[in-house]
């Protein structure tokens, strides 16, 4: 129906799929096992990152986690603004102004959010940014666009019972560079943040999280969770530890629960781990380049024609005395 949004209960899961995010629980990491998980963490990844340069860094997020662990240890790609990589932050801005505003449609969102962004363009002056992008298409392009942000806004909108969420935080995405050599950014993915609620019903401290993921779950699907919990973990801005992150396939229909313990962050770690140490050697050939330099080297002095050892030779004052 035209000026009304569509309800969260359109689909049979958000009700399930809320109850189940909110549900009440103990903490299931204790803050000494947090520190010492944190303290092996940061010193696996100092030697993991000891071969990249001091300016280099590397960012790990649920991309480059699922390729590692599944073996494309692919070169990095520049990024570039399309409809699929822009359907995320304008329906982020569009559920935000859906829920802020009940009888706006995600047509209609999507449509508004995408007018204001060219209209920031103007004042970025950045054509590599979303804004600069969106302004450079023709109005067939921007369609494409905004039939990917509306069908994105659709499947979150559905996806959960916004009424028993409280006050949730939309879109809020965490980055935390980890160790004090500042090589490698963890980037967590969360779609909606909200609070798990207590025993008397009340919302409590525990953050709950929750990711709308594509495609449907493979392997690497509880380690790219676990990277959101643990991004949310090891960020001392908010020292708070999730309680539980669920990733939403909304394709396929499927759902996975994750309970955050130190079994599930011990083992994102090590994926992090292996994931720095397959990336460092490609992401400096400067030692790449020394190491096949002074190997030359060697080989040169080793083939090289040895010449006779001809005797010194005495001045003849120095005999005479």
């Amino acid at each position: 129906m035209v000026g009304t949004s569509i309800p969260s209960t359109a689909l049979p899961k958000a009700a399930s799929l809320t109850e189940v995010l909110l549900a009440p629980s103990p903490p299931l990491v204790e803050l000494s096992e947090l520190h010492r998980l944190r303290h092996t963490f940061e010193c696996e990844l100092q030697m993991a990152a000891g071969p990249l340069d001091p300016k280099d860094r590397v960012r790990i997020d649920t991309y480059r986690l699922r390729n590692s662990m599944t073996g494309k240890n692919e070169a990095d790609s520049p990024f570039r603004w399309t409809p699929w990589t822009a359907r995320r932050p304008i329906g982020v801005e569009s559920v935000r102004a859906c829920l802020s505003n009940p009888r706006l449609t995600p047509v209609q969102a999507t449509h508004e959010a995408i007018a204001r962004l060219i209209r920031r363009a103007d004042d970025e002056r950045r054509p590599d940014s979303l804004s600069g992008w969106l302004a450079g298409l023709a109005i067939g392009g921007r369609a494409v666009v905004q039939a990917e942000a509306v069908v994105w806004t659709t499947q979150l909108l559905t996806a959960l019972d916004w009424t028993k969420l409280g006050r949730p935080a939309v879109g809020g995405d965490r980055s935390v560079v980890v160790g004090s050599s500042g090589h490698v950014l963890l980037r967590g993915r969360i779609e909606v943040l909200a609070r798990a609620l207590s025993g008397d019903g009340s919302f409590g401290p525990q953050p709950v999280l929750f990711s709308m993921m594509t495609g449907r779950p493979g392997p690497t699907a509880r380690a790219e969770l676990g990277l959101t919990a643990l991004t949310v973990t090891l960020d001392d801005r908010h020292s708070e530890i999730p309680l539980r992150v669920i990733g939403w396939w909304p394709q396929c229909g499927r759902a996975l629960v994750v309970p955050v313990d130190v079994a599930l962050l011990s083992r994102t770690c090590e994926a992090v781990v292996a994931t720095v140490r397959a990336t460092a050697p490609t992401r400096r050939p400067r030692f790449a380049e020394m190491a096949t330099r002074e190997s030359a080297e060697r080989k040169t002095t080793r083939t090289a024609p040895r010449t006779a050892r001809k005797p010194p030779i005495i001045s003849a004052e120095r005999v005479a005395s």
